[in-house]
C-alpha cells in the first residue's frame, strides 16, 4: 500500500495562547476532511511568556501529530517565520500564522495547485476584513518596494501558502541571518509559483503583535536584503546631475573663459560648485553602499535561531 504524502503544517507562535486551541481544531478538521494526506502541526514557539507552551505541550501529549519548537529566546517575526520552514519535514510545508487572520480552510486550495505540479503556492489578499487605512498603506507599500526598491513583490501577497519539500531544502541553504522570506520567495521559486486568492479575516481574539516598530523592522528587512538597486539609482542620479551641470558651466562661462573674460562671482560661480559637491557626494555614498549591502550579505554566518527543546518532533 503506497503511503501518504506528509503534509507540515508550521506555526510560528508568540504570545497566542488564546487562539492555540482554534489552531489545531480547525486544522486537524481541514486536513482530516481531505483524508488523503498525513499531517503533522508543528508549533514554533519564539519565547512565549503567556502559557502558550503550555498550550501547546497540553495538545501535544493527547496527539502526537501535535509537535513543538520552543526557542531559547525571542528571535522575531522575520526568523521565526524563515526557521519554521527550514525545519520542515513533511513532502510540503504550510505556512500558517497564529493570529488566524488567514484562514486555515484555504490550505485544500493550496494543495490542490501542489499537486498540479507547484513548488511554491501563495495566499494573495484579494479581499480583506482588517482596518481600511492598514489595507491602504499595505497597498503604498508594495508599489514603494516594487517601484523605488526593484522588489517585483505581488501585491498583497503573503508568506502564507504552501512551500514544497524542495524549495525547503533551497531555504536550508541560506545562510542570512536576517532572511527575506517574499523577497526569497521570488528569487528561488521561479515560474514554479502559483497564487491563490483568498479573504483575510479579522483578528477575533488576542492581542495583535504587529506594532508600528515592527512593521518597520519587516519593511527595512525588505529594504536592506535586495536593496543594491536603490543606491545603484542614486549612483546614476548623481552621474546625470553631475554631467548636466558640467553641460551648463561649459555652456554658460566657457566661451568668456575662452575669450579670457574674468568671471564674475555673482553669477552664481559658488552655488554651481557647492551643487557639483553635492553630486559627488550622491556618488559616494552610493558606491559606499554597494560595498556596506555586500559585506553584509556575505557577512551573515552567526545562527539564526538557538532551539531550548523540542516535543514530538
Amino acid at each position: 500500500m503506497e503511503s501518504k504524502k506528509l503534509i507540515s503544517i508550521v506555526v510560528p507562535v508568540y504570545n497566542e495562547v488564546k487562539m492555540i486551541p482554534d489552531i489545531y481544531s480547525r486544522v486537524v478538521a481541514v486536513m482530516e476532511k481531505t483524508g488523503k494526506y498525513d499531517f503533522e502541526i508543528v508549533f514554533f514557539d519564539d519565547g512565549s511568556t503567556d502559557g502558550s507552551k503550555e498550550a501547546v505541550v497540553s495538545l501535544s501529549e493527547k496527539d502526537n501529530r501535535v509537535k513543538a519548537v520552543f526557542f531559547s529566546n525571542n528571535f522575531g517575526y522575520i526568523k521565526n517565520t524563515f526557521y519554521s520552514l527550514q525545519q520542515a519535514k513533511g513532502d510540503a510545508a504550510v505556512l500558517l500564522h497564529a493570529d488566524l487572520q488567514n484562514p486555515p480552510e484555504v490550505i485544500p486550495e493550496f494543495i490542490e495547485e501542489w499537486e498540479k505540479g507547484s513548488k511554491v503556492v501563495i495566499g494573495v489578499k484579494n479581499k480583506s476584513r482588517e482596518n481600511k487605512i492598514m489595507y491602504f498603506l499595505r497597498t503604498v507599500f508594495y508599489r514603494v518596494m516594487n517601484l523605488i526598491f526593484g522588489m517585483e513583490l505581488v501585491p498583497h501577497a503573503t508568506d502564507f501558502g504552501l512551500f514544497d519539500r524542495s524549495f525547503c531544502d533551497i531555504l536550508r541553504e541560506i545562510r542570512s541571518t536576517s532572511p527575506f522570506l517574499r523577497s526569497i520567495i521570488n528569487t528561488y521559486s521561479g515560474k514554479g509559483t502559483a497564487y491563490v486568492n483568498y479573504t483575510q479575516d479579522r483578528r477575533y481574539c488576542g492581542k495583535t503583535r504587529f506594532n508600528l516598530g515592527k512593521y518597520y523592522d519587516f519593511a527595512i528587512c525588505g529594504i536592506v536584503y535586495r536593496s543594491r538597486n536603490l543606491p545603484r539609482k542614486f549612483l546614476v542620479f548623481g552621474i546625470i546631475c553631475l554631467l548636466l551641470s558640467a553641460g551648463e558651466f561649459f555652456i554658460n562661462f566657457l566661451p568668456d573663459l575662452v575669450k579670457g573674460i574674468a568671471v564674475n562671482p555673482s553669477q552664481g560661480v559658488l552655488l554651481r560648485c557647492i551643487i557639483g559637491l553635492i553630486e559627488l557626494l550622491i556618488i559616494f555614498i552610493s558606491v559606499i553602499s554597494e560595498y556596506v549591502i555586500y559585506t553584509a550579505q556575505s557577512a551573515d554566518s552567526k545562527p539564526m535561531i538557538t532551539e531550548e527543546k523540542r516535543i514530538n518532533y
